[in-house]
């Protein structure tokens, strides 16, 4: 029985100060009346959110005594399911006044523990929400979250720091954007957050130290999450593809032509394996996708994609090649801001090529072109033409074009395009 274990445990979380971190942009539904599910990348904090989501309840005025946190991944917990009954008589015989109905159950790693959609279907009846789970990529998908709770599941997505997140986490006060002071200041710390990424640990690391980390984190990420896991033989072109992917970040890429260049290295791989890597990757929040944009899903699904990081920390921290290029640094950035914003995106390719098509009740509504600046006249005008085809093509009367520092407004015809620089794009 775990019946004192947990009483323990429970008193343990209880004593615990509740202090942690900044608030995070991605919030936490209270009242949703279904399980939330936190998912994302290794060290993004999922911990801190549910943490977060405890502190709000306690300052409206829910007693600590009706919460119930516990990770799973305690190794005095045994992995048996009996431990769940025995958690919820812990709580009863702790505080005998409050029923379990009216309580608020928060669970880290839960599915360290067999039978745990169960135990979370059973107190989903009863409970009508109060839930609030995480899990991690290397044992349970958000796919198989929905899969195995029938439907009764919110999931939250959680990446590391957004801009605004990493100025607060900084301590620096939002500057006034309209003042040259302001503006220096931001365009300052951008650089900053384009090179050490927005994961708390690396925030003010020493370039050694920072590389050392986020090396740690995809050491993690490729043995844990990814070899054991999908029980993965071939580790060599597990790397490799890795490694070349994140060098290649914001770039096209198909799967024949990487078979090709790690073949020719003399890697034993197949397509099909491939296929696996991209897949697997994107569902442990490693690489990401980007589709070209068709009006066909079969043609969209075989086209050729550009693939994107998850951080420009991690990827600086992986490959020099990709830390040099400026440009697609930004293009990553804005692309993980708009996978934050939950934006379904695309990018253009046929006629002339437009970085970034969002789609919304099931058309494209905006189009942005990401470039680091317009200084040279044929950069310019291909970037501006490449936005004016989109606009064009997808019936749109405005666009955006993202540098690093012009702010104007162009007009062409019935057209308008408005010039921002990242940083400002960002905090707005």
């Amino acid at each position: 029985m775990s019946v004192e274990l947990f009483k323990t445990i429970l008193a343990e979380f209880r004593d615990e100060d509740l202090l942690s971190g900044i608030p995070r942009e991605t919030k936490v539904i209270l009242n949703a009346r279904q399980i939330v599910s936190i998912v994302g990348g290794r060290r993004t904090g999922k911990t801190t959110l549910l943490k977060q989501a405890i502190q709000q309840l306690t300052t409206k005025g829910i007693a600590i005594s009706q919460i119930i946190y516990v990770n799973f991944e305690d190794e005095r917990i045994p992995r048996d399911a009996a431990v769940f009954q025995d958690l919820l008589d812990a709580q009863s015989e702790l505080v005998q006044e409050i029923p379990l109905k009216e309580c608020w159950f928060f669970f880290d790693e839960i599915h360290e523990i067999p039978g745990w959609y169960h135990f979370l279907n059973r107190m989903q009846e009863m409970l009508k929400g109060h839930l609030f789970i995480t899990g991690s990529s290397a044992k349970l998908l958000s796919k198989e979250i929905a899969s195995s709770l029938r439907g009764r599941t919110i999931t939250l997505e959680l990446f590391p720091f957004s801009f605004r997140e990493y100025l607060q986490y900084k301590d620096i006060d939002a500057p006034d954007a309209h003042t040259t002071r302001g503006q220096s200041l931001l365009r300052t710390e951008l650089r900053k957050y384009m090179e050490e990424g927005g994961y708390p640990a690396t925030i003010g690391q020493s370039k050694e130290l920072r590389s050392r980390i986020h090396r740690s984190y995809l050491d993690v990420m490729i043995y844990r999450d990814l070899i054991e896991r999908y029980q993965i033989s071939n580790h060599n072109a597990l790397r490799q593809y890795i490694k070349k992917m994140l060098a290649n970040a914001a770039k096209e890429s198909s799967v024949n032509k990487t078979y090709l260049e790690l073949k020719s290295q003399g890697h034993k791989i197949s397509k099909d394996q491939l296929y696996n890597f991209r897949m697997w990757c994107e569902e442990i929040y490693l690489l990401f996708q980007l589709p070209q944009y068709h009006e066909s899903f079969v043609k969209q699904q075989s086209g050729i994609k550009k693939t994107f990081g998850l951080d420009t920390g991690l990827i600086n921290s992986t490959s020099f090649r990709a830390s040099q290029d400026h440009g697609r640094l930004m293009e990553n950035m804005v692309f993980t801001e708009l996978k934050r914003k939950e934006k379904e995106i695309f990018f253009n390719k046929e006629g002339k090529e437009c970085d970034f098509l969002v789609k919304e009740n099931d058309q494209i509504n905006q189009a942005i072109q990401v470039t680091v600046n317009l200084e040279d006249q044929a950069t310019r005008n291909r970037e501006v033409a490449g936005l004016l085809y989109a606009l064009e093509k997808y019936n749109l009367k405005k666009g955006l074009l993202i540098t690093m520092n012009e702010d104007e407004v162009l007009s062409s015809g019935k057209k308008t395009i408005r010039i921002l620089p990242l940083w400002r794009w960002l905090i707005e």
